[in-house]
């Protein structure tokens, strides 16, 4: 199981030419590629979280990061057996590398041996100041270039080591008992960093841009203004947010997760040029990752096991690239929610396909395809029939986002047409709806929910039953 943080669906297996993935691209030959996949919340920890426990994040009930509340739901949700015990206790040695839950929620009892997820807070690596000689060090946030390409070999960085790491471990084991193996690449997350090579391979000019930079009309400001939980890091840095925000306040601190770190504007307009240094960058960590995922595949073939192994590979949600006025992930939109998903398995279909998907549904599917009894809890549907038969399924897909820590809270359903958003506040009453027809506007340009009464209704009810 391969897990690639930030990562939206910019890979030639997608039509998207800009970042260069030829082993993913391989992978995707090998396997079924859905073309609607989504995440059902997308922010790191509530994502990983409900896709190993195969619970909707509203029932988990995190919907940020705090450890605290991770090991509260423990707790209190004590039949929740996410996928990695569930897969130890039925016989499986279970592994774990990188970045499979969020940074610091492994359980290590829940695999077979301690899970290696790198250093604390592995993900703000920083070359040395000569890295012929120097190791990377952890730096703090605010310190952190938002960009780095040393000229260094794969495994100067954490995905390089880590995937030799987990290749050795592929080639070297001789147990005849099945595996369930997990590896989490950390990257394209932010900061961008990749050896110089990776930036070498992208030249992006301005067809790179994003083409709707510009947020949903019909909307208020808190639908699309992702940095509603970077108040306190904008204060920190100097750059307060208004306490009271303006459509032109919101567009300016858009994105602030990226605006945290060092080499880009606070806030404000982001100028072309460094727009598209943060593209090619972005790209450059995609074909980094996709460089370590071959080396994984080569060993698995080496094994000679990789015909009778299903491989998974996902992200935990999408990024906006200047979509929106954001950048980021952490809004209800297609362009942060939609994934990719590919699964080779043995037997199963290959191409692509237009089967609407969730990652809640990885957890049911793995046991059907592994011929591993499913548990009771579990909140997705299976995808074996579109793996194995390939049926289209096109009922809708849910997901989620609450801003503010609760002041408002958007439900959103995701049918093969249309996406409605039902947004509450914590009191439970309704302050805003967003329909938007997916055929005829891609891109969420315009709020349809006043003029469209009859699609919004049928929604509405279908998002209400549940």
């Amino acid at each position: 199981m391969i897990a690639v943080d930030d990562l939206r669906p910019m890979l030639g297996c997608y039509g998207d030419s800009r970042a260069k993935s030829p082993n993913i691209d391989e992978l995707a030959g090998q396997g079924l590629v859905f073309e609607r996949a989504y995440c059902n919340y997308a922010k790191c920890g509530p994502s990983r979280l409900s896709l190993m426990t195969g619970l909707r994040p509203g029932a988990v009930g995190i919907f940020g990061n705090r450890e605290t509340d991770v090991v509260k739901f423990r707790e209190r949700r004590g039949d929740a057996t996410p996928m990695s015990r569930w897969f130890r206790e039925a016989g499986y040695e279970t592994r774990c590398f990188g970045k499979i839950y969020h940074d610091g929620w492994d359980v290590p009892d829940d695999w077979s041996a301690p899970p290696r997820p790198g250093r604390d807070r592995e993900m703000w690596e920083v070359a040395g100041k000569d890295p012929k000689t120097d190791l990377t060090t952890i730096a703090e946030r605010t310190a952190c270039p938002i960009i780095q390409s040393p000229d260094v070999d794969d495994e100067y960085f954490f995905a390089g080591r880590m995937a030799k790491e987990f290749s050795d471990l592929l080639e070297s084991r001789s147990s005849e008992e099945p595996f369930f193996y997990a590896v989490g690449f950390r990257r394209p997350h932010l900061p961008f960093i990749a050896p110089k090579r990776y930036f070498d391979m992208h030249r992006p000019d301005e067809s790179w841009l994003a083409k709707n930079t510009d947020p949903p009309k019909g909307v208020p400001f808190f639908p699309w203004f992702n940095s509603d939980g970077y108040v306190g890091m904008a204060k920190k840095v100097g750059e307060p947010m208004p306490e009271k925000m303006t459509r032109a306040d919101a567009i300016a601190f858009n994105g602030f997760e990226m605006r945290s770190y060092l080499d880009v504007p606070y806030r404000g307009t982001i100028a072309m040029s460094r727009q598209l240094e943060l593209l090619q960058a972005y790209a450059a960590c995609i074909s980094y990752v996709d460089a370590q995922v071959g080396k994984i595949l080569a060993a698995l073939e080496k094994t000679g096991e990789r015909d009778n192994t299903i491989v998974l590979l996902w992200s935990d949600h999408g990024w906006h690239l200047g979509e929106m006025s954001a950048w980021g992930k952490m809004t209800n939109y297609e362009i942060a929610n939609r994934i990719p998903l590919i699964i080779s398995a043995p037997g199963g279909k290959t191409g692509n396909t237009k089967s609407l998907a969730e990652l809640v549904d990885l957890y049911p599917t793995l046991c059907d395809l592994a011929g591993v009894k499913k548990p009771n809890h579990l909140e997705g549907e299976s995808l074996v029939d579109t793996v194995r038969e390939g049926k289209l399924e096109e009922d809708p897909v849910r997901h989620e986002y609450v801003r503010y820590n609760g002041r408002y809270h958007g439900r959103a359903l995701r049918t093969s047409t249309h996406r409605y958003v039902r947004w509450v506040n914590r009191k439970g009453e309704l302050e805003l709806e967003e329909l938007y027809n997916l055929e005829t506007d891609p891109h969420e340009t315009t709020n349809l929910a006043s003029s469209q009464p009859a699609e919004l209704e049928e929604l509405r009810a279908t998002l209400l039953k549940q």
